[in-house]
């Protein structure tokens, strides 16, 4: 391939224009656009809500988050919840799990899933549970429960192990006692 003089010059020429033309310009001059942050449109409407009518109080906000959250019902009867469970089954499912570590609470989707625990360091078995809230009505199918078991063999690597189905019914019972405990609190 051969270049001709032209060529060449034509080649600086560009290179040189397009250094003069972009020279002027640094990070510094550029104007940086952000992103709005990641929130909740229902979340935002509510602060644009507060800020309109002069509350910006944050004490009033987390109130009614924590309100919101739990479920509790307003003195005309009607489930002000912000969750798409059965709030009785959601605490009472937290409660009945609450001894050991959680790794996921979802109240939109109703799913709780807890890590492996066992009694002990030396224990040779542990548990993981991951229970799943059907529905915004306190029945007794609002609720599914799976167990997940590992044993520790000889050589000391947890192998699965299937769970007793007897196990699994016993803490579905246990949740939904306390269920229907929090609920008759609840109307009192």
């Amino acid at each position: 391939m051969s270049f001709n003089i032209k060529t060449i010059y034509f080649i600086i020429a560009t290179l040189f224009l397009n250094l003069l033309l972009t020279s002027g310009c640094s990070l510094e001059d550029a104007e940086i656009v952000r992103a709005p942050p990641n929130e909740d449109l229902e979340m935002q409407r509510e602060r644009e809500r507060r800020e309109s009518l002069g509350d910006t109080s944050e004490e009033t906000f987390i109130g009614n988050l924590f309100k919101d959250v739990t479920g509790f019902m307003d003195k005309k009867g009607s489930n002000k919840s912000g969750i798409g469970v059965n709030t009785f089954l959601w605490r009472a499912t937290l409660d009945t799990l609450s001894f050991m570590p959680l790794v996921s609470a979802d109240p939109f989707g109703g799913v709780i899933i807890t890590d492996w625990h066992s009694d002990s360091e030396s224990s040779k078995e542990k548990f993981k549970v991951v229970a799943y809230i059907i529905g915004t009505e306190l029945r007794v199918d609002g609720i599914k429960i799976s167990i997940f078991k590992k044993i520790k063999n000889k050589g000391g690597i947890w192998v699965d192990k299937k769970s007793n189905k007897m196990l699994q019914n016993k803490v579905e019972d246990a949740i939904l006692t306390k269920a229907r405990k929090y609920k008759i609190q609840n109307i009192k």
